[in-house]
């Protein structure tokens, strides 16, 4: 069977770090051996103790693998489980999970064997291992003791791995030449023996170990003994030495001052988690070319235990210090004196892990104790908090760039694991003096830290500084994350331009208020899981050399929302990467993000975005588009417009758990989804999972995997959709238009009637000649009554007017010519009168005709004549409620006349009324 892939082969319990990988040079078919000088670099050390791993990692850089039948690897069809491996004519037997008894034979190719994880009880018998081999893991297995002439003849062996078997560690056990012929073995493991053996007086077994010359890497127990014998002093090329990868007791004489004599070479070493409660002062003063030392997990340590570590390693060549948790988790607070560190001012130490040792305060002049070589400072799971004093006299380190206070406070939720039993702050240790002098002093009645004197403040401007950063002027990194900080990011100036990271998330920083001044190197910073929900607009007003901004989990809903020119953004024209995921966003200004020009990860998920209308024209590198988690249904033409503006043809949008719409109104959205996902200009993640539902909400059977066949039926039941629709839409027009009409009609029902009669007069020529002078007009006023008036018109009006001022009125009882339309005969009277007489009372507003002939009047004044020929005569009381608006409008804006009840005010009425039909 062909495999193409990269086997990584189960042989356990070897640290992964870069010595111990082991490359299988497939084109020279050998094992590539690790360069040991690079040991001595920071990167590599740093790379082997950050985390052990229980797996050997055996990586084969191969083009083809191919698994072949057993018995090329092993003798005897009873072993035909065993699975063999062949890799350009490189080939490994692996025997492991068969709960063997013993070890079979395996062929001369064979040249790497796995056994472990079996139930074996010795090793294998002689003969059994190929002459060749290279690699031999017998871990988890039940072996107690070692056949004699086992390694025979493994004059090529490099690996060997023999932890977690039932070795007793003493001379008996391993024997002096158990391991004679192993001349070329580089690396060996044999740690969590100890804990299975019945031997209370175990002892480093120098004897048998004195013969691995080559022996570069060792993995044993820690033992509560002396000392590593003299017999140690043989292995010249012993640099690494691991006491912690399984059974570590050393609580009943510590470290003393003789305990590695004999292995001067030591450039690694591991003592983590061993009960040390003492260390004494010379233990490490012979380790002249150690590099990294890890005392960490002895929790009853304390500083006066690092006190003795730090005194013994001036002039060493140290690079790396781990004393992490070397104070109980439970107990009062820990104080960081200067007395501890000033030792390591006397090395090169390039990197201190402190973490997890419940500080909570330095006194101020502690910067000036550590090494100027110092690059990283590791102070994560302690009690600071936030203040000035955590930064108080640390700029002479000039060589710190990064510090990480992370995890704070985590006391307040529970200890850390494995540290509930029984622990007192342990204060004496041989040869330490540890006399605690701090200055209470600076503890206030509420128990919080305040410093002696308030920081100066440099720049004038800056008149409210709460956190003037006197930081390590090259420091570029720092990790604030998680440390349970709650508090206002104020405004602030940094003295020093070279923050390049900041990382303050998880923490409770709810308002940011800014602008952090003098900070145009940051590149990243993270703000994340702050539940701030009060961002100003000049809070990244500086930040301008930003390239990645995470925001996520806040509250950030209300400031976007407001934010309706992108003022918050707009100075961030160097970023590429912001996420405000998780933000309960639900409307996005179109401007939000107008600054952001050379943005090309932009990260909206998990937010309640339902339409995405904000601009993204002008990112011209966009190459990631995150809108999951949302309620989009579809993209409209605008935003796809933008999207096809962008020149990137590698731009990846993720629209996964969206309600995406299947409907007549998104099937241009579709057919642009469809284009863009078959010229493959814009990549939908897992496009195949995507739900449709229709217009209603309603899911369909068909998802986005099924494009064609969904664009399909939408054409077809939108076509019979649109001229139904189009039919609607006509007849609700035609109807929307009749009313219209219907109503203009009614409003302006009087002046229709006026210009159709003017219409008709200039096509038929009938009636009346038009009047072009006042000098023609054939009566000198009309009177216009109702029939319940009739005497009052005739026997006062016209008798007044015609008998005493020779006046000549027009009636219509006498006047209108019989056989023509009574309209014609009214507006032919108004338009030969010179004046129109109204004679208003309860029977005229009750009268069609009368109200024809006031409107008839009305329009012949404004429109034609455009000066007054009304008068109006109000006969008895009419209720103002009662008039009609246009007549009460009238009484309301012209002069009108009130018939007189008094019999003494009729002659001036009729008088004021004969002069005012004379007026031209």
């Amino acid at each position: 069977m062909q495999i193409r892939t990269v086997l990584l082969l189960p042989l356990t319990k070897f640290k992964y770090n870069a010595s111990l990988i082991l490359f299988l040079d497939i084109r020279r078919k050998k094992l590539v051996k690790p360069n040991y000088s690079s040991l001595d670099g920071n990167r590599n050390c740093r790379m082997e103790v950050k985390k052990f791993l229980h797996v050997v990692v055996i990586i084969w850089l191969i083009n083809e693998a191919q698994m072949v039948s057993s018995s090329i690897c092993v003798a005897g069809p009873v072993y035909s489980n065993c699975s063999c491996t062949i890799a350009n004519g490189t080939v490994m037997a692996d025997c492991s999970h068969l709960e063997l008894k013993e070890s079979p034979k395996f062929t001369s190719i064979v040249q790497i064997v796995n056994l472990s994880f079996n139930e074996m009880e010795q090793t294998p018998v002689p003969g059994s291992l190929p002459a060749g081999l290279q690699v031999l893991d017998l871990s988890r297995n039940k072996i107690k003791i070692f056949l004699k002439s086992t390694f025979s003849g493994l004059y090529s062996l490099q690996i060997l791995n023999i932890s977690f078997n039932l070795l007793s560690v003493d001379d008996i056990t391993f024997y002096k030449g158990v391991f004679g012929d192993l001349k070329a073995l580089w690396h060996l493991e044999m740690q969590n023996n100890s804990c299975n053996s019945s031997n209370t007086n175990n002892l480093y077994p120098g004897t048998a170990l004195q013969d691995l010359i080559s022996l570069r890497v060792l993995e044993i127990d820690g033992l509560p003994t002396y000392n590593f014998g003299q017999e140690f002093s043989t292995l010249r090329n012993l640099s690494q030495l691991n006491l912690s990868r399984g059974h570590c007791n050393l609580s009943l004489y510590g470290l003393t001052e003789t305990y590695f004599q004999y292995l001067t070479n030591l450039k690694y070493l591991v003592v983590r988690n061993c009960s040390i409660t003492n260390i004494h002062n010379n233990t490490f003063l012979l380790l002249r070319n150690l590099t990294y030392l890890d005392v960490s997990d002895n929790n009853l340590l304390t500083f006066c235990g690092f006190k003795n570590v730090s005194d013994a390693l001036i002039g060493s060549s140290i690079k790396i210090f781990k004393a992490n948790r070397i104070y109980c988790a439970i107990g009062r607070s820990t104080f960081a004196i200067g007395k501890f560190f000033q030792s390591l001012r006397k090395t090169t130490l390039e990197e201190l892990y402190l973490d997890d040792n419940k500080i909570d305060y330095a006194d101020d002049q502690i910067g000036g104790d550590f090494p100027v070589t110092l690059r990283k400072l590791s102070l994560n799971g302690n009690r600071l908090s936030l203040g000035r004093y955590i930064f108080l006299n640390v700029s002479q380190l000039i060589g710190l760039k990064e510090l990480d206070i992370s995890y704070q406070n985590k006391h307040l939720k529970a200890p850390y694991r494995n540290q509930y039993y029984v622990c007192y702050d342990y204060r004496v240790s041989i040869k330490c003096d540890c006399i605690y002098d701090v200055d209470l002093n600076w503890l206030s009645q509420s128990g919080r830290k305040q410093p002696r004197t308030l920081l100066p403040v440099e720049d004038k401007w800056c008149d409210h500084v709460e956190m003037i950063t006197i930081l390590p002027p090259y420091l570029s990194s720092i990790n604030f994350e998680y440390s349970t900080v709650g508090d206002t990011i104020p405004f602030m100036h940094l003295k020093y331009n070279n923050l390049n990271k900041l990382n303050l998330r998880g923490n409770r920083l709810t308002k940011w208020i800014g602008p952090v001044c003098n900070a145009t190197s940051m590149l990243y910073l993270d703000l994340s899981e702050n539940l701030c929900s009060d961002v100003s607009k000049s809070f990244f007003r500086e930040l301008t050399g930003l390239e990645t901004l995470l925001l996520d989990r806040n509250y950030l809903v209300y400031p976007i929302r407001n934010d309706q020119n992108g003022d918050i953004f707009r100075r961030l024209t160097n970023l590429q990467n912001i996420s405000i995921a998780n933000n309960q966003l639900d409307v996005l200004p179109r401007k939000i993000f107008h600054g952001l020009v050379n943005l090309e990860a932009l990260n909206l998920s998990t937010n309640a975005i339902n339409a995405v209308d904000f601009d993204i024209q002008h990112m011209y590198n966009l190459s990631f588009l995150d809108l999951s988690n949302n309620f989009i249904r579809f993209f409209d033409e605008n935003f796809t417009s933008q999207i096809d503006l962008i020149p990137s043809n590698s731009l990846v949008i993720s629209l996964e758990n969206n309600p995406l719409e299947c409907s007549c109104r998104s099937l241009s959205f579709l057919k642009w989804f469809q284009k863009k996902k078959n010229s493959h200009s814009v990549t939908f993640v897992n496009n195949q999972l995507y739900n449709c539902s229709d217009d209603n909400g309603y899911p369909l059977n068909s998802g986005f995997a099924q494009i064609d066949v969904i664009i399909h039926n939408l054409e077809v039941k939108c076509r019979k959709t649109e001229w139904y629709v189009l039919v609607i839409i006509i007849i609700l027009t035609t109807f929307v238009l009749l009313l219209i009409c219907i109503f203009v009609i009614y409003r302006h029902k009087w002046k229709i009637r006026y210009f159709v009669y003017l219409a008709k007069r200039e096509m038929f020529k009938r009636g009346y000649e038009r009047v072009g002078d006042e000098n023609i007009f054939k009566y000198d006023a009309f009177v216009s009554y109702a029939e319940g008036n009739r005497c009052f018109a005739i026997k006062e009006v016209v008798k007044r007017l015609e008998g005493e001022a020779g006046l000549k009125v027009c009636l219509h009882d006498k006047d209108f010519v019989p056989g023509s339309d009574i309209s014609d005969n009214i507006i032919g009277a108004i338009r030969h009168s010179r004046k129109i007489i109204f004679i208003v009372s309860s029977h005229f507003i009750k009268s069609d005709w009368c109200m024809y002939e006031f409107h008839m009047a009305r329009y012949e004044e404004t429109v034609v004549r455009k000066r007054n020929c009304t008068i109006f005569i109000f006969l008895g009381d009419i209720p103002l409620a009662d008039l009609p608006y246009k007549i009460a409008q009238v009484r309301d804006q012209t002069v009108f006349a009130d018939f007189p009840r008094d019999a003494k005010e009729e002659t001036n009425f009729w008088n004021v009324l004969i002069d005012a039909v004379h007026e031209p």
